[in-house]
């Protein structure tokens, strides 16, 4: 049996150590940035609408002054958009103007690119309660439809009453002369009738 030869085993070990190396130096590497917190905060109820919208990552995105690779949409209850498509990077946070919607879900979809170069992307949701929103909208129909039915109540009356005690003479003087006919004729027959009769008590 020959004995071990202690030089060229610590040979293998130096090329398995210089192998695993670079392997353990670049897992850290294969980690992609990951969301740690967004306002307003995902699944939240708020009071009122936010003026923008922002998202914190893990580590910087790769975007530049001159390339934005950042992208956020947000859309309300009604799947309005909301955003308008302007996305400002500070550090790993980025973040998105927007306006008010109607209450209800509000829905925010992200894409990014991560440190790494890594495309990453994602989505939450949270709730608008605005109590404004439904003091407003709840007395705006009930003084309108009153109001239409008071100017409407009286309109038929003042319209249809004159019609109904007007008289109407547009025929008064066709029923004078049809009166004034029947007259004649009945003078005509009396007085014929009459003339037949003298003539017969004189024979």
């Amino acid at each position: 049996m020959k004995p071990r030869n202690p030089r060229g085993l610590r040979l293998r070990l130096a090329i398995a150590v210089a192998l695993l190396i670079p392997a353990f130096a670049a897992t850290p590497a294969l980690a992609h940035d990951a969301l740690e917190s967004t306002v307003p905060a995902k699944d939240t109820t708020v009071t009122a609408a936010p003026g923008s919208v922002s998202l914190t990552l893990s580590e910087p995105p790769l975007d530049t002054e001159q390339l934005n690779l950042s992208v956020i949409t947000v859309t309300d209850e009604t799947g309005k958009t909301l955003s308008d498509g302007k996305v400002t990077v500070e550090g790993p946070t980025i973040s998105t103007a927007i306006t008010a919607g109607v209450n209800g879900v509000y829905k925010v979809l992200w894409r990014t690119v991560s440190s790494d170069g890594h495309p990453i992307e994602g989505n939450y949701s949270f709730t608008v309660q605005d109590p404004a929103q439904a003091v407003v909208a709840t007395p705006s129909t009930t003084p309108t439809t009153a109001a239409e039915t008071s100017t409407r109540t009286p309109a038929p009356a003042a319209q249809t009453a004159p019609e109904q005690i007007k008289p109407d003479d547009s025929n008064a003087p066709v029923t004078v002369g049809i009166a004034a006919a029947i007259l004649a004729v009945v003078a005509a027959v009396f007085f014929i009738a009459r003339r037949r009769r003298d003539k017969g008590a004189g024979v």
